[in-house]
């Protein structure tokens, strides 16, 4: 059975991956608040919080992945909204104790205009 820490952890290797691809050098870090430390083509230092789900929920008829922050520390510059099932991130500069994102919001292009956004 997969716990939240499972899912949490596959969704900060996502994000690891996807930033690397487009050629942000990341490394992960242990401490309150970041998860990944990003280091930007100009030289910029950036810490990411990564949030990810994997099931969706119904609400009013739309399907959304709700994301949680339970974290009292929000330190990170940019937060990261991981969906597991697509292998899909969007980046964002905030977070709310609740956040929710329709499924289908998780789009390729979303994804990297929102990297070229918060890293370039």
């Amino acid at each position: 059975m997969t716990t939240t820490e499972d899912t949490g952890r596959a969704g900060e290797y996502l994000v690891a991956y996807r930033l690397e691809v487009a050629g942000i050098r990341t490394v992960h870090v242990n401490l309150a608040g970041h998860d990944l430390w990003c280091h930007t083509p100009s030289g910029r230092l950036i810490s990411v919080q990564v949030k990810a789900s994997a099931t969706p929920s119904v609400q009013d008829h739309r399907t959304y992945y709700i994301f949680y922050n339970r974290n009292s520390i929000w330190q990170a510059n940019v937060f990261a909204f991981a969906d597991i099932d697509t292998g899909l991130v969007i980046f964002e500069p905030t977070m709310s104790k609740r956040r929710k994102i329709q499924v289908d919001a998780f789009t390729p292009e979303l994804m990297l205009s929102s990297i070229a956004r918060f890293f370039y």
